[in-house]
């Protein structure tokens, strides 16, 4: 099982991140335990405050703890992996010890 996340820009300047593949996989990981997340929406101001731990805000938003070590990507709608999805808070903290 792969997740593929679709992330879009709206009219008004808003990012979308949405689903595309492995919806029913993550609806039987979650459960009942959480309600099914149908889309995360940021402002462009979000997204570049958090380029560098987008992985933990998709995480949070999708409920991606319940499928640990499940791989995912995130594309744009030209179908291109976008690379700030793989970053996260605690990349480096190992590094600082």
């Amino acid at each position: 099982m792969i997740l593929v996340f679709l992330e879009r820009e709206l009219p008004g300047g808003k990012i979308e991140l949405t689903l595309r593949q492995g919806r029913d996989e993550l609806k039987r990981a979650i459960g009942s335990k959480f309600p099914f997340p149908e889309k995360l929406v940021l402002t462009k101001e979000q997204r570049e405050e958090n380029k560098d731990n987008m992985k933990d805000l998709l995480a949070g938003a999708f409920c991606l703890q319940e499928l640990e070590g499940v791989p995912f990507v995130v594309q744009n709608e030209k179908g291109e992996t976008l690379e700030d999805y793989f970053k996260s808070a605690y990349d480096n903290i190992g590094d600082k010890a």
